[in-house]
């Protein structure tokens, strides 16, 4: 924040400006409360109104309408803006571009811009700077509206700009089209742009980058943490200059634009090293992007970085300690289940075992394991390539995902016959991976007989150390677990703030809860005698619910309950 004595295009400053937007019904007082924590702490050089658009407080609009009618100054909408470039002489392009501001006239007597943002740092003194003894006009603009006519404007040369380029390319591609396509993709404000958006994500920490177009503009959202976070939009015209670009990048047909495709590069930024996965889809508005960052160095296969708790460390270790069986990890997409099948491989790899896995995708390469990557269009499907795994003297073998009952079935006959299993299922708890493996066809019998354990699990957000809050924990959710958990454990718990370390959501990084149900030969012996309840068995031989497990995170300060609850009840 700037300090007390910078001074702003508008009447207020920016705590005062928090206080109006609170008795306007605009932000809630404990939104307030949250903003001047972080406006007094001096540790962000955001605005106001980008910190309160980047928490998610408040809309643009109602903060400019509230602008708009306390300083009497208009909002303009798109048919005002200019067609032509003004103001070069007063102000550098690069500094209307940062500070996101258009000058709309000028005389030699008056300057009349166009703003999103008052408080943006650095805007008043290099405005009053720019007036020398002209007077200034102020009009208010949506953040949108004011970067789309930039770009009309400072590419308004007598060269045709990058968007008419592309704007003149047939929908119905024909050759020439598809040369200059390449020609296009490949000049330098395409790859600045594509550049940029894969910069930002990793910078980030984003597991995904979306790429999504809808009617007037490109949506780019980031995956962190688990959750879509909206960074950029642009301008739709620009559609197929960046997917053009991603698909040469990925080695995809970019003529192609009626069927899904997949592909991958490979990119170095800042020394780090990334795999990029590909998936592009048709749409009704065009060609939707997904780019899925694997980060080759820092990922942590070790269960203690992964968050699990010692007991179910150790009830895991239990389960890899055994010459054979079947090892199950469960639990929704974007789970972790395939860091943890890692974390397991990384704890028994060693010379004296052959470990084999078939995989789709090999997301992660691991010294010393064989790794298969899937390819279904030329037979190498899980099943086949299970068959010839057999064959390969294995010790171990990881099978990336059980999809289906051939699948299921050799891979449960393997582990009978000296192998040890490792591989996944989608299902919501460890009990009701038993019921999918009979579903999948495998008889009961062979099911209790290869099983030696299930980990179920989801992954919550994880706290920031540097700005979460201790608060007490509410009489409803103190009520609705006195079953489960021991409530007066937990009467107090710790809730996000935000700060610049954790992007201004309060949490950094994620970590593992779950249940682990240890099959052993005691538990096997009830099932076959008629105990039909495995859920009570479970829990009698050691098991801890995944709701119980995630509490103790909370107690211990490193998630919180809205987290607990967002992905347990989700």
């Amino acid at each position: 924040m700037a300090d007390q004595e910078n001074k702003y295009l508008f009447s207020e400053n920016e705590i005062d400006f928090i206080e109006s937007l609170n008795k306007k019904n605009i932000l809630k007082t404990s939104d307030v409360q949250k903003l001047n924590v972080i406006l007094r702490s001096g540790k962000t050089d955001l605005s106001v109104i980008q910190l309160i658009l980047n928490l998610g407080l408040a809309s643009e609009t109602d903060m400019l309408s509230y602008i708009s009618q306390s300083n009497g100054l208009r909002i303009l909408d798109n048919a005002q803006y200019p067609t032509s470039l003004f103001g070069d002489k007063s102000f550098n392009t690069q500094f209307l571009r940062e500070q996101n501001v258009i000058v709309l006239s000028e005389t030699d007597e008056l300057i009349e811009i166009c703003i999103n943002d008052p408080f943006a740092s650095g805007l008043y003194n290099a405005v009053t700077f720019a007036l020398g003894n002209k007077y200034l006009k102020v009009r208010l603009g949506f953040k949108k509206d004011i970067s789309e006519a930039l770009d009309r404007v400072l590419t308004g040369n007598d060269d045709k700009t990058l968007v008419d380029k592309f704007d003149s390319i047939d929908e119905v591609l024909l050759e020439k089209d598809i040369q200059q396509l390449k020609e296009l993709a490949s000049e330098a404000p395409v790859i600045k742009i594509v550049n940029s958006i894969i910069q930002e994500a990793i910078h980030k920490n984003s597991s995904d980058i979306h790429i999504e177009p809808h009617n007037h503009e490109l949506k780019v959202r980031n995956r962190i943490d688990g959750v879509l976070i909206t960074v950029q939009e642009i301008q739709m015209n620009l559609s197929a200059a960046i997917v053009s670009r991603i698909k040469i990048l990925s080695s995809l047909d970019i003529a192609q634009r009626r069927v899904p495709q997949d592909g991958r590069f490979d990119i170095s930024i800042d020394g780090q090293d990334i795999d990029i996965r590909t998936s592009v889809i048709p749409t009704i508005h065009g060609e939707s992007i997904v780019l899925r960052l694997l980060y080759k160095k820092s990922i942590s296969f070790d269960f203690e970085s992964l968050g699990y708790a010692e007991k179910n460390k150790l009830r895991i270790l239990q389960m890899l300690d055994k010459p054979h069986g079947l090892i199950l990890v469960t639990g929704p997409t974007g789970s972790g289940k395939s860091t943890t099948l890692y974390a397991m491989l990384q704890q028994i790899n060693n010379a004296e075992k052959k470990i084999v896995s078939v995989e789709d995708p090999v997301e992660y390469k691991i010294d010393g394991i064989n790794q298969i990557q899937v390819h279904s269009e030329i037979g190498v499907s899980f099943s086949n390539a299970l068959r010839a795994i057999v064959r390969h003297d294995p010790e171990v073998i990881m099978v990336g995902e059980m999809r289906d009952s051939e699948t299921a079935e050799i891979a449960v006959r393997a582990s009978m016959t000296g192998h040890l299993i490792l591989t996944t299922l989608h299902t919501n708890t460890a009990v009701s991976s038993i019921e999918r493996l009979i579903d999948l066809g495998v008889e009961k019998t062979f099911v209790f007989s290869s099983l030696i354990g299930v980990v179920a699990q989801r992954l919550v957000r994880r706290l920031c150390d540097h700005c979460k809050k201790p608060v007490a924990t509410s009489h409803f959710i103190l009520d609705t677990f006195e079953e489960d958990i021991d409530t007066d454990s937990i009467l107090n718990c710790h809730e996000p703030t935000g700060c610049e370390l954790c992007n201004f959501t309060g949490y950094k990084g994620r970590l593992s809860i779950c249940e682990v149900m240890l099959v052993n030969e005691d538990f096997r012996t009830e099932v076959t005698t008629g105990n039909s309840n495995i859920n009570q068995l479970a829990m009698k031989y050691g098991m801890t619910s995944m709701v119980v497990d995630g509490f103790e995170k909370v107690k211990a300060g490193q998630t919180s309950i809205e987290e607990l609850f967002r992905v347990v009840l989700e």
